[in-house]
């Protein structure tokens, strides 16, 4: 247990008064808090070489154990407590206390455990069981280890609030930093390569996004590897799977930069949570197979809740349920074992006599976590099954179907995981990760087509992605598109590509649609529709199946879409979802008519095929 002396404390405090700063009381309270025969420090944190934390961190040899706010004698505490700095504090660090040196308020995972004060406003001390009860208080602060997380949610929970806090030390770093710095730089490479319009605080999200992500495929990595040595942030990226090159040339990037050494006290708070974890249990649950419920969605939808709910919205983030994607996937597979003459569906190796392409290559152009590649390779392994080829695993996957399933993805969250989703799946299905071959899931705008190029260093990673997705958009004969693409009225997708094939849409017979307001045409899911008839008309024939808003199948501004849809597709098959909360929809019965989504907005699945040009 640490002894307090709470005398010496006051009369430091008493002599520095009159000094009139907050700073003159730091040694009084380091003093205090510091105890040196158990090896607890308290750093006095210099601003200009941290951002975004508060004034003191507590460590006690490596580990972390808290934070402390100070504020100068006097000072309101009701007050500071409502301001904006002491919220994000609140949200971003778990275990925090605020003190105005007399009075002292612990805050665990936001909310106010205890207040006492210690002394009046002229350093008297108010009584023995004031300073036995601030003992106490700093006692338990000190001992706080907090929840070590044994389920995916409950670790989804923590990182998204340890990424707050990077992403706040990031704000507050690219505040103060010079326009040419590392910073500033990693950010025009994002600006180059995928995001025109990013942002200084979008940047930040992305930026607190790859540290998440990065060393969560890190850890995961780590708890896979026998006899492996405490995990680091200084060895975090020798862990991160080969499988996502990507991934782990960029988190290398951002970490080695001087930047980083700004936010390094948030990175370590991350790598603390990541290595107390039962990684054993989480995987196991990344693992469990159900038809109800996926447990790596889940994780992601608790992450973005809890770390940017607004991000879901503006970006149509939204989980698809299993018996959906499930019934997509299974009808796929039956058409192209019933119309195309490909006896092994989604599992067939047949080539192109012409090209000696594969022909049955598959896309999912906003793939999110990966859920339906997920499925479309659990439909592989049993067509495989089913004609006793199961045991021919590892030699399939290598030889015919990493080099025709591709998913493309803008956000870095469920572009991480779902690298990390497949990459286990495919190992647990039998396969071995011998060779350097990377997952083809890319990190890039579908909606994009422009092939980029860079002179930053870090834009150059960014770039080289991209530019390998633009091969795959442009010139692989992609048979099958499927997908749940996102919904959002007002895009945030504003490339002059898609812009210009969404331009058909305007038109019926030849004729411009006359309508005043057509603004839903550029809804994002219209926009990935035309994407994917675009992708089929290119190469001759194939598939697209998606499940969407289901606006376009009666609303007149979308006859012009519905005319176009028709002339590429030889069948259409279109089942209306309903669950149209905003027209009031109701079931036949009378009886409320649910939504298979969390949304208002009614839904559709359409299965189109093309046979030839």
């Amino acid at each position: 247990m640490t002894s307090f002396s709470f005398d010496t404390y006051l009369n430091a405090i008493q002599k520095n008064l009159k000094k009139g700063s907050e700073r003159s009381h730091y040694p009084a309270l380091k003093n205090l808090l510091d105890d040196p025969d158990n090896d607890i420090d308290a750093v006095i944190e210099e601003k200009g070489n941290k951002s975004g934390i508060p004034d003191f961190t507590v460590r006690q040899r490596e580990l972390t154990l808290g934070y402390v706010e100070a504020k100068d004698v006097g000072t309101d505490l009701d007050r500071t407590e409502t301001s904006e700095q002491l919220q994000r504090y609140r949200e971003a660090f778990s275990n925090l206390i605020l003190t105005n040196y007399l009075e002292f308020r612990w805050y665990v995972d936001g909310e106010c455990r205890l207040s006492e004060i210690l002394a009046d406003t002229d350093g008297n001390l108010l009584s023995s069981p004031a300073s036995e009860k601030i003992a106490s208080l700093l006692e338990q602060f000190l001992n706080y280890t907090g929840e070590i997380a044994t389920h995916p949610e409950d670790l989804a929970r923590q990182m998204a609030r340890l990424t707050k806090a990077i992403r706040l030390a990031v704000t507050t770093a690219l505040a103060s930093e010079i326009k040419g710095g590392e910073l500033h730089l990693l950010k025009q490479g994002f600006n180059e390569i995928l995001l025109p319009d990013l942002n200084d605080a979008d940047f930040a999200d992305m930026y607190a996004q790859t540290i998440s992500y990065g060393l969560f495929a890190a850890r995961v990595g780590h708890a896979r590897t026998p006899g492996t040595d405490t995990f680091t942030r200084r060895t975090a990226g020798t862990y991160i799977p080969a499988t996502n090159p990507f991934l782990k040339r960029l988190f290398n990037t951002v970490v080695e930069t001087d930047a980083a050494s700004q936010i390094d006290w948030a990175i370590d708070d991350l790598v603390q949570l990541l290595s107390r974890v039962d990684m054993a249990s989480i995987l196991e649950n990344f693992g469990r197979q159900t038809r109800q419920q996926d447990p790596v969605v889940h994780f992601y939808e608790t992450f973005l809740a809890a770390y940017n709910a607004a991000l879901r919205k503006s970006r149509g983030v939204y989980y698809t349920p299993e018996p959906v994607v499930s019934f997509i996937v299974r009808s796929v597979d039956s058409i192209l074992k019933n119309r195309f003459d490909l006896p092994l569906g989604l599992a067939d190796t047949a080539k192109d006599p012409a090209t000696q392409q594969p022909r049955v290559q598959i896309l999912d152009p906003a793939t999110g976590t990966g859920t339906f590649l997920y499925e479309v390779v659990n439909q592989i392994y049993r067509n495989l099954e089913d004609i006793g080829m199961a045991n021919q695993w590892d030699n399939y996957v290598e030889e015919n179907l990493l080099d025709r399933l591709f998913g493309f993805e803008l956000l870095m969250a469920p572009y991480a995981i779902a690298h990390l989703k497949l990459g286990l799946q495919l190992q647990e299905l039998g396969y071995k990760f011998e060779k350097k071959q990377r997952l083809g899931v890319y990190l890039t705008n579908t909606l994009d087509e422009a092939m980029k190029k860079s002179e930053i260093l870090f834009g150059q990673f960014v770039a080289q992605e991209a530019n390998e997705a633009s091969e795959i958009k442009r010139d692989a004969p992609v048979m099958v598109i499927l997908g749940n693409p996102p919904y959002s009225g007002h895009s945030a997708n504003k490339s002059e590509w898609i812009a210009g094939l969404v331009r058909d849409y305007y038109y019926v017979d030849g004729k411009p649609l006359g309508e005043k307001n057509p603004k839903w045409l550029q809804d994002d899911y219209v926009k990935f529709i035309r994407f994917g008839q675009w992708r089929i008309d290119r190469t001759g024939c194939g598939i697209m199946a998606f499940v969407t808003n289901h606006g376009y199948l009666d609303n007149p501004t979308f006859r012009g879409m519905r005319q176009s849809l028709e002339r590429t597709f030889d069948e259409i098959y279109l089942l209306d979802l309903h669950g149209n909360s905003k027209k009031k929809e109701v079931s036949p019965d009378g009886s409320p008519d649910k939504n298979v989504f969390d949304i208002q907005q009614g839904v559709a699945v359409a299965i189109m095929v093309k046979y030839t040009n």
